[in-house]
């Protein structure tokens, strides 16, 4: 495929529209809700709010995010891959819900492209939120002699035996989305993901910056998220390190509790602890509806700072009324050029690429002016992936 239909990848399968994501690693309680409870909560505190300000910490965290500001670079692989000998390869895809926009465009995208540039076959499974329904998936590609099987957004915990079973027949096996990149201890072959450490470190720098090094702030996890843990315990690790001075709590809403408990966890904050001024959630999906009643509350003072930059909600960085501070976005494109490249090494015994640095961005009310139109993609202002990759990708 030459430049001009790379450059249209985008377009054709977004057909002009917003992505209108849900939290992008949110979905995957979708099945883990067939094995785990509904609702937990738990809290703990970091740091000391008798410390002195680090001023090394605030300058370092200062720079981090000053970086993360501007438009994403090209820091993915250098090796080439081989494509040429992969037409008529069977890869089968399963991913968590298709019901969910993001994860609908995630395999439509790779389909195309892995069909385009090497003539890959890519079958999809929209495991519907069952684990039952994905593990049909892994018995099809063993029946259909697949050479590999691509899993998004699930836990391998639920798939070990299936995962076994998949290598014993020489199907691969690649996950993605799990939250850690390069993190293959599941008996898988290779793991395609957004940084979710890099993004909770920034959210972390965030905090200790826009706090002066002196912050009081509430982590908001979702422990049924595989990615979940791997963020907040990054932000919580960033604030210890950096901020003596700052104080950290948590507290984890697993997803089906997020519309009725988000809102009831904010106002108990806001009465029990005002001085706690910063509620960081995971994702702003999560938080959106502790948003709508911060505003009612009239907190204004309360600064939410999440992950995902999903249009409709993006937007209230805007809204000077909104308590919706910073959101940082994870460029879907991107991750769609990488999970390909992730297919065809497998595919072709290439070693595969621990992280490939998928473009993160920062938006907040400095530079909320980005969030404009109805292509997301051209917030972030890069799209020289599909070139490098492109380059890559040897015929």
């Amino acid at each position: 495929m030459n430049g001009t239909s790379r450059a249209g990848l985008g377009a054709r399968l977004r057909g002009g529209a917003h992505l209108s994501r849900i939290a992008v690693t949110a979905f995957v309680a979708v099945g883990l809700s067939l094995s785990l409870a509904a609702c937990g909560s738990s809290s703990s505190s970091s740091s000391s709010s008798s410390a002195e300000v680090d001023e090394t910490g605030l300058t370092e965290a200062k720079a981090n995010l000053d970086a993360y500001r501007e438009p994403p670079k090209w820091q993915g692989p250098d090796a080439p891959v081989d494509v040429s000998g992969l037409e008529g390869k069977k890869v089968v895809y399963i991913s968590v819900s298709n019901a969910i926009p993001v994860l609908k465009y995630w395999s439509d995208a790779v389909k195309s492209l892995v069909e385009s540039e090497a003539g890959v076959d890519l079958s999809v499974v929209d495991a519907k939120g069952s684990v039952d329904e994905a593990n049909k998936g892994f018995q099809q590609a063993i029946a259909s002699k697949a050479d590999a099987v691509v899993i998004v957004a699930f836990s391998t915990e639920l798939f070990k035996k299936q995962i076994e079973d998949a290598k014993a027949a020489g199907i691969k096996v690649i996950t993605a989305q799990s939250g850690v990149p390069g993190k293959v201890d599941g008996g898988q072959d290779a793991e395609v993901t957004f940084d979710y450490e890099k993004v909770g470190e920034l959210i972390g720098d965030w905090f200790i910056v826009d706090s002066e090094g002196k912050g009081k702030g509430m982590v908001v996890t979702s422990d049924d998220v595989p990615a979940s843990q791997p963020q907040a315990q990054a932000t919580l690790s960033e604030v210890k390190e950096k901020c003596p001075a700052c104080d950290l709590k948590v507290e984890d809403v697993q997803i089906p509790q997020w519309e009725a408990s988000i809102p009831t966890l904010f106002q108990s904050t806001v009465n029990s602890d005002p001085d706690r001024k910063y509620y960081l959630p995971l994702y702003d999906g999560q938080g959106l509806s502790g948003l709508g009643a911060l505003r009612t509350a009239g907190a204004t003072d309360v600064k939410v700072g999440a992950f995902n930059a999903t249009p409709g909600i993006v937007e209230q960085l805007k809204d000077d009324k909104s308590n919706l501070k910073l959101d940082i976005g994870g460029h879907n494109e991107w991750w769609v050029y990488a999970a390909a490249d992730t297919i065809f090494r497998v595919l072709s015994d290439t070693d595969p690429v621990e992280n490939y640095n998928v473009g993160l961005r920062i938006f907040d009310t400095s530079n909320a002016d980005l969030i404009e139109g109805d292509d997301e993609l051209a917030w972030y202002e890069f799209d020289g992936y599909r070139t490098e990759f492109g380059n890559l990708w040897k015929k």
